[in-house]
């Protein structure tokens, strides 16, 4: 059980999840009650470059990463056609990843994978099940990130399929910069025209002329190995 000072300096449930928060938002809230019950910043940091498999598909799930640095994304294999990966879903920094896997004991049905330099905290699941079991507010936070995050996938996959090329192209891509600070008033990603493909759903070929389009259009710039976003709000207003 928490001590009191711990309980104290918590908010309620219902002080810490306003109506309309993301998913995103109620994870990051359960991360930090955690963080007073484990002591997540005593624990050993594990590093991880971009494209290294977190968590293989699988594997069964015995323990979550705490993204302290990076973003990893869900990567589902052969959605849309061989060897094509798509993403449905991102984790980034101050999140948990894997929540919906507590109390399955179930294999991964996904590739989780490091997207850039990305340092993560393990969390055993069997620790986050007894604290979750015995704690009220740790139960309602997990209950309302699942259910956000249901809803969000569902609205996302209902919409991504509905979507051109170029639009799916630049939701990526506004997804990406998402996480990053501007220099000099432009988003820089580096990432491959595969990556920005997988990240999609679309074929590299697809992907390549649509981020030819987006530059057309004044929202990109494209370099060797790199992607200057120029008007964020412009892409933002493209990807709906």
């Amino acid at each position: 059980m928490a001590s009191p000072s711990a309980t104290r300096s918590t908010p309620s449930a219902g002080e810490a999840l306003p109506d309309g928060q993301t998913s995103q938002a109620i994870n990051r809230t359960l991360t930090q009650v955690l963080q007073e019950r484990l002591s997540l910043d005593e624990r050993p940091l594990r590093r991880y470059g971009p494209g290294q498999v977190v968590i293989a598909a699988g594997h069964r799930v015995s323990r979550l990463p705490l993204i302290v640095q990076g973003t990893i994304d869900a990567v589902m294999h052969g959605s849309y056609g061989k060897g094509l990966q798509t993403v449905p879903i991102q984790f980034g920094r101050g999140e948990i990843v894997m929540l919906s896997y507590l109390f399955g004991e179930q294999p991964s049905t996904v590739d989780m994978v490091a997207i850039e330099p990305t340092e993560v905290r393990w969390i055993g699941t069997d620790e986050l099940e007894r604290l979750v079991q015995s704690e009220p507010l740790l139960a309602v936070l997990l209950i309302r990130f699942l259910s956000r995050r249901l809803r969000e996938v569902q609205g996302r996959e209902r919409a991504w399929m509905q979507r051109s090329v170029p639009l799916r192209v630049a939701a990526a891509l506004v997804r990406m910069a998402s996480d990053r600070d501007p220099v000099q008033g432009e988003w820089v990603l580096k990432v491959t025209h595969d990556q920005i493909a997988r990240r999609a759903g679309v074929s590299r070929p697809k992907a390549s002329l649509a981020m030819k389009q987006l530059e057309r259009e004044g929202h990109i710039s494209l370099g060797r190995g790199t992607v200057h976003i120029l008007d964020l709000s412009a892409l933002q207003g493209k990807a709906g």
